[in-house]
C-alpha cells in the first residue's frame, strides 16, 4: 500500500497544479466560458456516473482484503473527488455571470476535484489488482512455520491463510 499512498499524494499535487493553472487562465481572461455552455452540466453528470459506478462496483465485489485495502486510500479519494466535484460544479453553475475571480475559482476547484476523482479511480484499480496478501510464516524459510508456546494456529477463510494468535 506504500505505492498507493504515494500515488494518492501525486494525484493531489497534480490536481493542485492543474487547478492553479486553470484559475490563472480564467482569471486573466485567456479562457472564457459562455453562459449557454453545457460544460458544468456535463461535469455533474460525469461525476454522478462515476460515483454510481464506484458504488455499484464496491457493492458487487466480495468483501475481501484486497478490496478493503484498495478502498481505504484510493477509493476514499475517488469518492471525495466525485462528491465534491458534483457540489462544486453545481455551485459554480449558479454564478450569474461566467467571468471574474469567483467563477475562475469555482472552475479551478472543479478541475481539482476532477483530477482527484480520476486519479482516485486509477489508484483504486492499481491497488486492487496489485494486492499481495501478507504471509504469516517465516521469511527465511517460506515453507516452514515455527510454533511458540501460548499461541495457536487458526484457519482463516480469506486470502491470508494461516496466522497465529495468542491464546487468551
Amino acid at each position: 500500500m506504500k505505492n498507493a499512498t504515494k500515488f494518492c499524494i501525486i494525484t493531489i499535487v497534480i490536481g493542485m497544479l492543474l487547478a492553479f493553472t486553470i484559475f490563472t487562465l480564467f482569471a486573466n481572461g485567456m479562457l472564457t466560458l459562455d453562459t449557454s455552455s453545457p460544460f458544468l452540466n456535463i461535469l455533474i453528470l460525469f461525476a454522478g456516473a462515476m460515483l454510481v459506478a464506484l458504488l455499484t462496483g464496491s457493492l458487487a465485489a466480495k468483501n475481501e482484503p484486497r478490496l478493503r485495502e484498495a478502498y481505504n486510500c484510493c477509493g476514499n479519494l475517488a469518492a471525495i473527488g466525485g462528491a465534491c466535484l458534483t457540489l462544486a460544479a453545481f455551485l459554480t453553475s449558479l454564478s450569474p455571470d461566467f467571468s471574474g475571480i469567483p467563477f475562475a475559482l469555482g472552475i479551478a476547484v472543479c478541475f481539482f476535484f476532477l483530477v482527484l476523482l480520476l486519479g482516485g479511480i486509477l489508484c483504486f484499480l492499481h491497488a486492487y489488482f496489485s494486492f499481495r496478501p501478507v504471509s504469516c510464516g517465516s521469511t527465511s524459510a517460506p515453507g516452514q512455520t515455527y510454533t511458540r508456546p501460548g499461541y495457536e494456529e487458526i484457519p482463516l477463510n480469506d486470502e491470508v491463510g494461516r496466522c497465529r494468535r495468542p491464546i487468551l
